[in-house]
């Protein structure tokens, strides 16, 4: 039985301010309440699903990719979120890594592996994309709006979200008040 319920989102846009391609651990800044946001959902039993890679984006090296996560793990651990809340869904072998943006296939298989209720699992994006990866897998969407998200993006093909917030503590408080 399906029971867990979960955000997905990528790091950029969402969680953390795209700025481009960053060279430095230091260049990365939260999004306003975005560290809020996680431990309003945390303590409303959902799980965080982040991914540092997007479709059509080009793919962090090993060490970046390495340091981002343990920098943003260590960022939210220090501001009370559990490590079990929060799963990166690229991962860092001694010998290979995985990278995977959030995708349908990611979140079918997230879903099998954690035993997740998709209907009850929320897909946060800034792309018109993400909202259509979350609609075809049957979670709900939700649209961060304000224009700094993505500047470089232009959405022609829009698609209702189920919540549209400008950050994603607003959106935290939609989904937890429903």
């Amino acid at each position: 039985m399906n029971t867990q319920k979960a955000i997905f989102l990528d790091l950029f846009g969402t969680l953390i301010h795209d700025h481009g391609a960053m060279d430095k651990i230091e260049d990365i800044s939260f999004k306003n309440r975005s560290i809020d946001a996680l431990k309003k959902f945390q303590d409303n039993g959902f799980i965080a699903f982040l991914s540092i890679c997007r479709i059509d984006m080009p793919l962090p090296g090993r060490s970046y990719l390495q340091n981002v996560q343990n920098y943003v793990m260590e960022k939210l651990m220090l501001s009370g979120i559990e490590k079990k809340s929060i799963h990166f869904v690229s991962h860092v072998y001694p010998q290979s890594i995985e990278l995977h943006p959030i995708t349908l296939d990611v979140i079918n298989s997230l879903k099998n592996e954690h035993k997740l209720k998709l209907s009850s699992c929320v897909l946060v994006g800034d792309l018109m994309k993400d909202i259509r990866i979350g609609k075809d897998a049957g979670v709900k969407t939700a649209l961060l709006s304000s224009p700094d998200d993505s500047p470089m993006e232009v959405d022609d093909d829009w698609m209702e979200p189920d919540i549209i917030g400008d950050n994603l503590y607003e959106i935290a408080m939609q989904l937890v008040n429903e």
